[in-house]
């Protein structure tokens, strides 16, 4: 969530840091250390007022985490996060929805439903959806949509003639 070009940059230069660590040290850089440079690079650079807010996750050697990172340097360590102007909405679905013990097809589904909620409830949300499923073997996108197409094939269906 944040500025389009800040949120590019950012993940650029976290993704560089992420292979030279790789490079230097032998093994992939842990969640919690991508987590916290991202935060220092950004509270050190507080004073551009950068429009950045973003989750950090993965499988590590300690496991599955996720942090929330925003521009001021804040980085908070949880279980479930939503970021950006749309994130109060897809809440509302998670808080209500979610169980500890759901199958990965549930959990996809529920990503799903939360995204589309907070972006046909949210004007400053944008109008595609991507899904990754996080794994400990890795991560890969799941699912992708654009609302906008959706939108107008659903009214095109819908239109009494």
């Amino acid at each position: 969530a944040g500025g389009a070009a800040d949120c590019s940059f950012w993940i650029r230069r976290l993704r560089s840091e992420a292979k030279l660590h790789e490079l230097s040290e032998g093994k992939p850089i842990s969640v919690a250390r991508a987590s916290r440079f991202l935060s220092s690079a950004l509270y050190q650079n507080r004073h551009l007022d950068l429009s950045v807010g973003t989750m950090i996750m993965g499988y590590d050697s300690l496991g599955a985490s996720i942090y929330y990172v925003d521009n001021t340097g804040v980085r908070i360590k949880g279980d479930m996060f939503a970021a950006g102007s749309g994130s109060t909405f897809a809440l509302g679905i998670l808080d209500t929805e979610r169980r500890y013990e759901m199958t990965q097809d549930e959990a996809i589904t529920l990503g799903i439903k939360a995204i589309r909620h907070a972006t046909f409830r949210d004007a400053y949300s944008g109008g595609y959806i991507g899904v990754y499923l996080v794994t400990e073997h890795g991560w890969k996108k799941v699912f992708s949509e654009d609302l906008a197409l959706s939108v107008k094939h659903y009214q095109k269906d819908n239109v009494d003639e």
